[in-house]
């Protein structure tokens, strides 16, 4: 036992020694060997000590000493930064402790030895002040160990906090300091040891603070008078007291500082031994940091102008805080918080006169002025609540209240409904609930909560029984308007206190209303915490029942009726809602916590969708099927074998076109309650059919569902295939009585789980080819990742996703064995490094991630597959480093970083020894290569680059663009900040150079590529254009010239072009070149800026200093002061926000003051009258957002006040008479700057300070004589009112969503109101005269004097609404309602229509009709009463404003809409010939028609005499229209509408529909032909008109000459033709010919796109009806088809194509049937055009026009080998299309040969490889393909597999003819083939990788296709079996000579090789022989 303990003994020193670099597990596991070794001798000794005969040799206890003193030691060393170790420490000693009990005073000693700093004069650093709270914290010997030295603990802790605070105090104003920095830090942990040593060691305070004081003793902090060791602790008091005053009262200090300065006051406090002295010292320091007048003299010792204050026996000179009072309130505030959180119960608390009189008073008025700081002052409310209820007995204790009356127990109560302290708590609630500030609501429904719980606790107390406060805050709740947010959140504290049944009761609409708030992002969220609280109540209420009743089937029913009764309707109205995000909710929050709640519920809803069917569409009914199903298999409440029953409809919305229909119904099948159980059969069938079928769909939201879908089937497979592979072994395993039957079930599930992980290998990896789409590719990424993370763990994780990764790698190796897959093969590296390459950022990154995290250092390779060695990836990546298209640029930077990373980081990091930064030796196809050689070899490459750049820099810009190379710099160095930490610390001297030499190399390529841009050579010209950034005109001539100047160089492989282009190739490449450098550049500075250690103070090795970092700065401040190319300002932004960052994050002062003058010089420039920027001042705002954003968190941010006070003086400065054109207005850049800081989210908090002066600035500048303030000032607003109002919520801009209320308005921005007000006011003084007509309102001078502010002020006031408050809000903006109603009689149109919606927030809710009624009532009864037209139309515009906000919010009903259509009957003069304004007479009537319609919507039926006259006067209008006047369209609109919708019936509106098409105003004609798909009856309307639809067509095609209402009328026979319930054929009419003569020509574009996109549709319903008739001779089929064709190429318009789409689904069923069934010849040409549109169609980029083209697939009739749903994707429909073709079309060798052309493509394969070969990579921005998700490889593979079905059909029916096909081709495609093996091997690609041209799109999609061609053409010469004497032979021969070249080729894709043919057999003699022999 004695070696052991030497043992120990010697293991705890190491440790203790090597403590410091220790960490994480390998002292954890240090401490576990520490443990087992000294467990089991304590264990013995303390036996021996016992008296335990048994224990003999002991060892001495000198080691035991040791041992101990040791592990004090190493505790303590832990304390400060690793609590568990530090805890285990202490349980250790513990335990030693009964063996020996000196190991408690070790602790103290090594206790004592960390306070005790060597010099008595300096404090303790950080690391000392954490160790000493941590102990304090948690460690009770800590704790008696500091009270027993308690003076020298207080000493040191004094010199400490004067150390802090005085540092921060004396600091530079120039420097804020940061709150991580480290006299910050210190500060703040001085104060917490203050808190937790005035909590731990109270008695000790009451002997130094509160001793009684004698006339012979002052314990003064001299103390003179006192003893030693009381003197000096009071000393030490007093300094400390007096630093925890300061960092309350300095605004230097944090707010986290100073909120734990005001908690340790307050613990001082609680340490008085008088309670009536500790009130008074409390109000005294809330006195010293106040004005309030609430003070009374027996509450204060001090007068509240005295600056000193007595804490017990110390008497401290105060600082009162100076500067503006939110500044004074927030010292207060921390004082307050601090008190109502440290102090104890017995303390100041209990006073009700201080909590109620004093306390609460402050409390409040901080809420309401602290508006910058409103958080932190609501948290106090919060407390006080708190502490009021948790002091409410004591409070009341001296009430008795058993006998008390009632008045009297109201008396007593504080929380009474009508108390005093409520109504503040909830004006405050109110005034807060939709703060913009983070946290605040949350923190208004905390202080509602605590609010109710402390009424119910009181009432509880006093014995009342009521609910008043509920009632009351429930009431006012829902009469607010529905749209506020807060609303919801209080509700759901409400709830629970109000029986929720009865609240739906008197809230009825409460449902509908969440309803609504679920079609918002914005309210979907509170909306659904609503409904979940309501849910939990009744299953509350329910567990109260259940308790009282056994009964619990009826206790379940009372639930679900009453669930059923309140929400069932409104969750199926939710789940079948056409809006998306309706749908959303409801499916992803709402139908979840409803089946968990209620599973009952689960099947009245499937009950109950059968009969809500009717008039929702069949998708909306299958996706709630599905959604219903979903939730049920979550929740387990479905049937056992509910798959077999619904597996129709599951395949059916597998299968269906709407993406989220697909996804949910895959969600359905994969994802399980129970993660670990095994797919079955019929699972793994529907998954397999489903995944190659949907990995290119092109919806983000359907990826995400796919991915998460994935995801769990995969971890379902992976667990349920262990489970079986465990169960295998241990069936195997056994010796007797093995179970057969079980080891083939168990190996046959096992190989169902493998094949199902090998499907979606293979799946993935054949997408991974060229020429995908970029969704196929980020699928198969995806899906990749996801098998890798499931089976594999990698290297920065230990374990598998959900599982262990041994037991996956077992799986692995069973798959391996039984040759089922490889997941790392070489293969499958291959294929991820391809996708390396790609155009997508996205698909690379991934592509390089699963690479680096999956892969072992040395990727796996082999002759078959060279392309993942390290020396091919290096040379890739080097190669392409030097491309001037940036996409392939970053490719071969992640090539070289992925060398960097697998061939010296984890190489040298595995291996130890080897030295990182030296030659790590040769491994296997490695590159030879150290840290440092490699990055110097990439300055290499860079200098030699740039030296080529400035030597040609056109040629240069082509070949070596330079941005690559340091962009692989940044990559490799930056992008893991733990290499540069490595470096600096190992070789700071080798690396301090290479930094010194990057610097020196950027510096030098920015100044030059910026000199390139503005054409300047000499110093002369950049000094006399300092200010002046090149203007894009500038640079553009400057690249010309340099051009120019190297006309005589010309790239190799550019011809020049005979036509000039607006930019030529070499200037794109060269402008590309300059930004790309200047952006890179940047993006690398401020990434070393970040990353690099810095050489301060604290770090003596690092690699930057502060001449670098100066010197960086300067290169940023120049690109962004003297480029104005949005790329490189943009770039150039990120990496001086990681400067600015770093800077002010740093410690060291010196670093810290660097960005306040960067700040200063940016705002210099700001004042210069010699700048030009231009281009909302190019990079000026982002160098001081990027300043001021990186300020880092205080109680002020200096550097933000600062700019915002240089930047407003600036703005306001005087403005020049005669301003330079050329030059830019300082004011401007100003304005610029505010801008872009309003803009920035991160500052959102801070800027709110500064929002009321920026707007007056901005809306005053409306006025400004320049046009250019003007706009920038009109810009300023724009982000503004976004700022205040908040992003739109919904797209109605103005919805009262998009709204704030009056009473936040105004609290939020108090001095705007004012402002807004005084600027109304001063429009109403403008001296206005009425012209001679008495219509327009002028001045004296005949001139209409505008006022431009008026608009703003206008724009602010309408998006403002009502809150909760309505009647205080009410009268807030009372005093706005004189001025706006005067605004309704301006001149200005805009400004009266923006007047009428001003007014609309003084309108209650619901009282919209009532108010318009009254203002209707007040205009002129008679036309000679009226004399202000404009009065006039300005009161009209609030009638219709007020009328549409009714019916937006759902607030109009019958009767209020009849008493306004009577108050309209006596205005009925306004609508006749009587009013002479056309305008006004067409609002009037656009009013009434409003109305109307909402009647007819309503069905009241009841007509009204104004309706009937309207009616004629409608009639008489159209009979005899006016001749031409302003405002005459929109009359002529108006009272079009009023007749048809007037119309007694549906042929009356047709009748008039028809008359109204003669009429001579194009508006009429337009509004008649509008009109019926609008009408809300329109069935009726639309049969009856379709009796005049040719009449309409003829109308519109041969006598309409206006292209708005040809359009309209053939959309209006397109609408009538498709939606009438009857039909009759075209053909029966006589001029159907002259019809589609003219229609014709629309469609051939002699009229305009638009008209032949209406076109084509109409002319479709012809064909179809003459192909129905049998009428296919005329030649209209053949002409339609070709227009078909024509117009779905991708290269015409959208709509264009969308028209063909939809004529498809109309003609293409019936004109394909027709065409292959008439079995002639001729009609095959139609056929395939029709065929080739679809399948264009299918593969649109936009995807509204794929899924019209998939709806005309569908259609198709197919066969039982093809999917027989109604709906079918997209994909589904190109093999249906396919399918359906090649079945029909078996007769014709004709359309099999257009097949086959289709097959083979339309290019050679070989020319297309020389075209790629020869073409060199310079133009940047050409697209490969005008369409690029279409994938010709996909389409190839489809159609080959439907022409091998068709050859083997016609050569049963037609062998000769498909000989004679086989024969024609044969030779030809030998020679083609022979000709593409020559060229792939001869053509080398610039950017292509190992595999070279095949990694090509176009290469590899037509050298795919002529494979698969070769392919066909072996299948057809398998058929037609050709003899021994067939002249094939020798071709056959040929071709299988040059497929072995391909199979051998390494430089071949090795998708291409997948589709190889095989070797073509040919007849040899044994096969004669055998022949001859049978």
């Amino acid at each position: 036992m004695e070696q052991q303990l030497h043992k120990a003994c010697d293991l705890v020193r190491n440790i203790t020694l090597s403590n410091r670099s220790e960490s994480g597990p390998h002292l954890q596991n240090s401490i576990d060997t520490i443990e087992k070794t000294l467990v089991p001798i304590i264990h013995k000794l303390h036996c021996s000590n016992q008296g335990d005969a048994s224990t003999q040799s002991l060892p001495a206890k000198e080691d035991v000493v040791n041992i101990s003193k040791n592990l004090a030691e190493l505790y303590i060393q832990n304390a400060s930064n690793n609590s568990k170790v530090a805890h285990r420490l202490k349980k250790i000693i513990d335990k030693l402790e009964r063996i020996l009990p000196e190991s408690i005073q070790h602790v103290e000693e090594a206790i004592w030895k960390l306070i005790t700093p060597e010099d008595d004069t300096c404090g303790l650093d950080l690391i000392t002040l954490k160790t000493v709270s941590n102990l304090l914290e948690d460690s009770v010997i800590a704790r008696k160990a500091l009270e027993a030295h308690f003076t020298p603990f207080t000493s040191t802790l004094a010199i400490t906090l004067t150390e802090g605070v005085t540092s921060i105090d004396v600091t530079d104003d120039n420097y804020t300091p940061s709150s991580s920095s480290s006299a910050m830090q210190v500060c703040q942990l001085g104060a917490k040891i203050c808190l937790q040593m005035c909590r731990c060691m109270g008695d000790k305070l009451k002997d130094i603070l509160w001793i009684e004081k004698t006339p012979s003793s002052q314990c003064c902090p001299d103390g003179d008078s006192c003893p030693p060791d009381v003197a000096n602790v009071t000393q030490n008091f007093h300094c400390i007291l007096q630093a925890l005053l300061d960092m309350i009262s300095n605004k230097r200090f944090s707010k986290e500082c100073s909120l734990m300065a005001g908690g340790a006051l307050a613990m001082v406090l609680n340490s008085a031994t008088k309670k009536k002295e500790a009130d008074s010292i409390a109000l005294n320091m809330l006195q010293l940091h106040s004005k309030c007048e609430v003070w009374t003299p027996e509450m204060a010792i001090n007068t509240p102008d005295n600056s000193t204050l007595n804490i017990g026996n110390i008497s401290i000179k105060c600082k009162c805080p100076t500067g503006d009072a939110p500044t004074r309130k927030f010292s207060q505030l921390t004082l307050l918080r601090g008190l109502l959180t440290c102090s104890k119960n017995e303390s100041i608390l209990q006073d009700k006169a201080l909590l109620l009189d004093v306390i609460f008073p402050m409390v409040c008025g901080m809420c309401y002025q602290l508006r910058d700081m409103q958080y932190h002052a609501l948290q106090v409310l919060t407390y006080w609540l708190q502490t009021v209820k948790r002091e409410l007995a004591f409070l009341h204790q001296s009430q008795d209240v058993s006998d008390a009356s009632v008045d009297t127990k109201e008396e007593q109560r504080i929380f009474s409904p009508q108390s005093k302290v409520v109504e503040d708590i909830l004006a405050i609630a109110w005034q807060s609930w939709q703060s913009p500030v983070d946290g605040v609501p949350e923190l208004v429904k905390s202080i509602v909560a605590l609010l109710l719980e402390a009424y119910e606790a009181e009432n509880k107390l006093l014995e009342i029984c009521e609910s008043k406060l509920y009632k009351m805050i429930t009431t006012r709740l829902q009469h607010s308007p529905w749209h506020v947010k807060g609303r919801y959140q209080l509700l759901c504290t409400v709830i629970p206190y109000c029986n929720s049944s009865e609240l739906l009761v008197s809230y009825p609409a409460l449902p509908s209303h969440l309803l609504e708030c679920l079609g918002t992002n914005y309210l979907a969220v509170a909306a659904t915490d609503v409904y979940r609280v309501w849910l939990q109540c009744l299953k509350a209420n329910s567990k109260t029942i259940k308790r009282r009743k056994s009964d619990e089937d009826v206790i379940a029913n009372r639930k679900t009726t009453e669930w059923e009764r309140y929400w069932q309707q409104t969750l199926l109205t939710g789940l079948c809602s056409d809006n998306e995000v309706v749908r959303y909710h409801i499916i992803n929050y709402w139908l979840p916590l409803t089946v968990k709640f209620l599973p009952e519920s689960y099947g009245i809803m499937r009950t109950a969708l059968q009969s809500v069917c009717e008039g929702i569409s069949n998708t909306r009914v299958l996706h709630a099927q599905i959604i219903l199903l979903q939730q049920a298999r979550m929740n387990r409440v479905n049937e056992q074998d509910w798959m077999v029953h619904e597996w129709e409809g599951i395949s059916a919305a597998l299968w269906h076109c709407d993406e989220d229909v697909r996804s949910d119904a895959f969600s359905l099948v994969c994802i399980t309650p129970k993660k670990s159980q095994m797919p079955s059969e019929m699972e793994v069938q529907l998954i397999q059919n489903f995944i190659p079928n949907n990995m290119n769909c092109d919806s983000a939201s359907f990826r995400n569902k796919l991915h998460k879908s994935i995801r769990a089937v995969l971890t379902r497979m992976r667990d349920g295939s262990l489970a079986c592979l465990r169960q295998l072994k241990k069936e195997e395993a056994k010796a007797n009585a093995k179970d057969e039957l079980r080891i083939g079930s168990l190996s046959e599930q096992l190989n169902m789980g493998v094949r199902c992980f090998k499907m979606f290998l293979d799946t993935a990896i054949s997408s991974l080819f060229p020429g995908a789409c970029y969704q196929r590719k980020k699928m198969s990424l995806d899906v990749i990742s996801l098998l890798f993370e499931t089976l594999l763990h990698g290297s920065g994780s230990q374990k598998v996703q959900g599982g262990n990764a041994g037991s996956s790698e077992t799986l692995l190796e069973w798959a391996r064995t039984h040759h089922q897959f490889d997941l790392l093969s070489e293969r499958t590296a291959v294929l991820i490094l391809t996708c390396v390459q790609d155009g997508s950022n996205d698909i690379r990154n991934v592509a390089f991630n699963l690479l680096i995290t999956f892969y072992p250092p040395i990727l796996p390779s082999s002759i078959s597959f060279p392309a993942t060695c390290g020396n091919e990836i290096l040379c890739s990546g080097l190669r392409l480093i030097c491309h001037p298209k940036a996409h392939m640029a970053d490719a071969g930077a992640l090539l070289c970083k992925l060398t960097f990373m697998k061939s010296i980081l984890q190489v040298s990091t595995n291996q130890p020894g080897v030295d990182e930064t030296s030659n790590l030796g040769n491994h296997d196809n490695q590159p030879p290569t150290g840290i440092d050689v490699f990055i110097i070899k990439l300055l290499d490459i860079l200098k030699y680059q740039f030296k080529c750049t400035q030597a040609n820099f056109v040629s240069a810009a082509a070949l070596t663009p330079m941005h690559g190379v340091i962009l692989t710099i940044r990559r490799c160095l930056t992008e893991d900040p733990s290499i540069l930490q490595l470096v600096s610390r190992k070789h700071p001297d080798k690396w301090s150079t290479i930094m010194e030499d990057i610097l020196n190399t950027i510096h030098d390529i920015v100044f030059f590529i910026l000199g390139v841009l503005s054409g300047r050579k000499t110093e002369e010209e950049e000094a006399a254009a300092r200010n002046l950034a090149p203007s894009f005109g500038q640079m553009g001539e400057a690249i010309d010239g340099l051009i120019g100047a190297l006309s005589h160089v010309q790239l190799d492989g550019v011809e020049k072009k005979e036509e000039e282009t607006a930019v030529s190739d070499e200037h794109q490449v060269v402008l590309s070149c300059c930004w790309l450098n200047l952006k890179e550049s940047s993006v690398l500075l401020g990434a070393l800026a970040e990353s690099c250690p810095l050489c301060d103070e604290e770090n003596k090795g690092g690699l930057l200093q502060l001449s670098h970092l100066q010197r960086i700065a300067d290169i940023m401040i120049e690109i962004l002061t003297k480029c104005r190319h949005k790329g490189a300002i943009e770039g150039c932004n990120q990496g001086f926000a990681r400067l600015c960052a770093r800077l002010l994050s740093s410690h060291n002062q010196k670093f810290a003051s660097l960005p306040h003058s960067l700040l200063e010089r940016v705002l210099g420039i700001l004042t210069t009258a010699e700048s030009s920027f231009t281009k909302k001042s190019a990079g000026l705002p982002l160098v001081v957002e990027s300043i001021v954003v990186a300020e880092p968190k205080g109680r002020e941010k200096y550097l933000l006040q600062h700019a915002m006070q240089r930047l407003a003086s600036i703005a306001k400065q005087p403005l020049p008479d005669n301003p330079d054109g050329n030059l830019d207005l300082p004011q401007t850049h100003a304005i610029n700057v505010m801008m872009a800081l309003f803009r920035c989210s991160a500052i959102n908090t801070d800027m709110l300070a500064y929002v009321g002066d920026a707007v007056e600035f901005a809306i005053t500048g409306f006025a400004c004589p320049f046009w250019a303030i003007r706009n920038c000032c009109m810009q300023l607003f724009g982000t503004l009112v976004a700022r205040i109002f908040g992003q739109k919520r919904v797209a109605d801009e103005h919805s009262n969503l998009n709204s704030l209320s009056a009473s936040e308005f105004v609290f939020r921005y108090p001095s705007l109101k004012e402002y807004l007000l005084t600027e109304m006011k001063q429009a109403m003084k403008v001296p206005e005269v009425m012209d001679q007509d008495g219509d327009d309102l002028v001045t004296n001078n005949r001139e209409i004097l505008l006022f431009p502010t008026m608009h703003p002020v206008l724009s602010v006031l309408a998006k403002l609404g009502l809150g909760v408050e309505q009647h205080t809000e009410k009268r807030t903006l009372e005093e706005f309602l004189d001025p706006i109603t005067h605004l309704l009689s301006s001149p200005i149109y805009s400004i009266r229509e923006l007047a009428s919606r001003a007014i609309l927030p003084l309108v209650p809710e619901g009282k919209s009709i009532e108010r318009a009624v009254e203002v209707v009532l007040k205009l002129p009864r008679r036309p000679e009463d009226s004399s202000l037209t404009n009065q006039l139309h300005g009161y009209l515009l609030l009638v219709h404003t007020l009328v549409q906000t009714a019916i937006n919010g759902k607030s109009m009903c019958v009767e209020k809409s009849k008493a306004l259509l009577d108050a309209f009957s006596k205005v009925s003069w306004l609508a006749s010939a009587s009013n002479s304004c056309a305008i006004v007479r067409a609002l009037f009537i656009k009013t009434c028609n409003k109305i109307m319609q909402w009647m007819l919507i309503a069905r009241c039926e009841d007509a009204c005499n104004l309706v009937l006259w309207l009616r004629e006067e409608a009639q008489k209008y159209a009979d005899n229209p006016p001749e031409y006047q302003i405002g005459i369209p929109a009359l002529n609109q108006a009272m079009t509408h009023a007749l048809l919708l007037l119309s007694p019936s549906a042929s009356d509106q047709v009748s008039s529909i028809m008359s109204l098409l003669t009429s001579s105003h194009q508006d009429t004609r337009l509004a008649a032909l509008e009109y019926p798909p609008t009408h809300p009856m329109n069935q009726e309307l639309i049969n009856q008109l379709y009796l005049k639809h040719w009449d309409l067509l003829t109308h519109s095609v041969l006598k309409e000459n206006d292209i708005q209402c040809i359009h309209a009328g053939l959309s209006l026979y397109l609408y009538v033709s498709l939606n009438s319930s009857s039909a009759t054929s075209i053909v029966q009419y006589d001029n159907v010919a002259e019809v589609w003569r003219y229609l014709s020509a629309m469609a051939d574009g002699k009229r305009g796109s638009t008209l032949c996109a209406a076109a084509l549709p109409v002319l479709s319903i012809i064909v179809r009806d003459h192909l129905m008739e049998g009428h296919i001779e005329n030649g209209m089929l053949s002409e339609w088809s070709d227009w078909m064709l024509q117009y779905s190429d991708p290269v015409e318009m959208e709509t264009t194509r969308l028209s063909v789409a939809k004529s498809l689904q109309i003609c293409g069923v019936t004109a394909l049937s027709v065409s292959c069934d008439s079995h002639i010849e001729d009609n095959i040409p139609s056929a395939l055009c029709v065929f080739s549109a679809g399948l264009r169609l299918l593969q649109d980029e936009q995807s509204t026009i794929r899924k019209e083209a998939a709806m005309f697939a569908a259609q198709l009739p197919r066969e039982a080998d093809c999917v027989q749903y109604p709906s079918v994707g997209c994909n589904q429909g190109i093999q249906i299309l396919m399918s359906y073709l090649c079945k029909h079309c078996t007769w014709s060798i004709g359309c099999y040969t257009a097949l086959t052309r289709l097959l083979k493509g339309p290019s050679t394969p070989s020319k297309v490889i020389w075209q790629q070969g020869d073409t060199r990579a310079i133009h940047l921005f050409e697209q490969e393909s005008s369409n690029i998700y279409a994938e010709g490889v996909m389409e190839a593979k489809v159609l080959y597999k439907n022409l091998v079905v068709m050859s083997e059909v016609i050569q049963e029916a037609d062998p000769d003819s498909l000989q004679d096909w086989f024969e024609d081709r044969c030779h030809k495609t030998v020679r083609n083939l022979q000709d593409t093996v020559t060229a792939l091997d001869q053509v080398l690609i610039m950017e292509g990788d190992s595999y070279k041209a095949t990694s090509q799109s176009k290469v590899f999609q037509v050298v795919y296709r002529q494979l698969l061609y070769i392919q066909l053409l072996q299948k057809v010469g398998t058929l037609t079996m050709m003899s021994e004497e067939s002249a094939y032979q020798k071709d056959l021969h040929t071709m299988n000579g040059l497929i072995d070249t391909l199979a051998k080729a390494v430089d071949v894709h090795p998708l291409l090789k997948d589709v190889l043919p095989e070797r073509l057999r040919t007849r040899t003699e044994e096969d004669i022989a055998t022949t001859e022999t049978e």
